[in-house]
């Protein structure tokens, strides 16, 4: 099935894929300006295309979008716009029977998605969830980041550092000898 309109947001209406036999399907392309992902941190321009399937228990969503995420090398605290895929398959459980409005018994796993009373099915909090797991535990601006001088703080990959090399510790003297050999 091709994928319908790009949708404005990241919420899509499941009653009548709900009302389907399990199997039925729909495709949505998406785009949002922005999606917070916690206090500091904001995911912008996400794109992507979600394939929702009718399951026993709700909906799975098979999602891959991308976005762009503002953080710091870790090296130099550069600012770093880091490209984000997404890619995610994970089940939306239906709180109330489509046709009666009979609520369901809730899933036995931990943590689930859930689709709204109103059969509304939000991919936001699933995207920010799998964002903030892509995200790279160390940021860099570069491979080779040379960061910053311990000692005077200038950013070395802008320019030299004129501090002296500090020999450390003269206990370990004996030792520096050594590797001098």
């Amino acid at each position: 099935m091709a994928p319908q309109v790009t949708r404005p947001d990241l919420t899509f209406n499941v009653a009548q894929l709900l009302r389907e036999d399990i199997g039925g399907r729909r495709s949505h392309e998406f785009a949002e300006p922005s999606l917070t992902l916690d206090g500091t941190l904001a995911l912008r321009d996400v794109r992507g295309i979600v394939r929702l399937t009718r399951t026993a228990s709700g909906v799975l969503a098979d999602a891959r979008a991308t976005g762009v995420v503002d953080l710091e090398c870790i090296r130099c605290l550069t600012a770093v716009a880091e490209v984000l895929t997404i890619t995610f398959r994970d089940e939306f459980h239906a709180r109330v029977e489509v046709n009666t409005g009979v609520p369901l018994p809730p899933p036995d796993e931990d943590d689930p998605f859930f689709i709204s009373e109103n059969h509304m099915l939000d991919l936001g909090e699933a995207i920010r969830e799998y964002a903030l797991i892509a995200m790279p535990m160390r940021p860099l601006c570069k491979p080779d980041c040379l960061g910053l001088c311990a000692s005077c703080g200038v950013d070395r990959n802008i320019a030299p550092c004129t501090c002296q090399e500090q020999r450390g510790d003269d206990r370990f003297a004996a030792l520096r000898a050594l590797l001098d050999e």
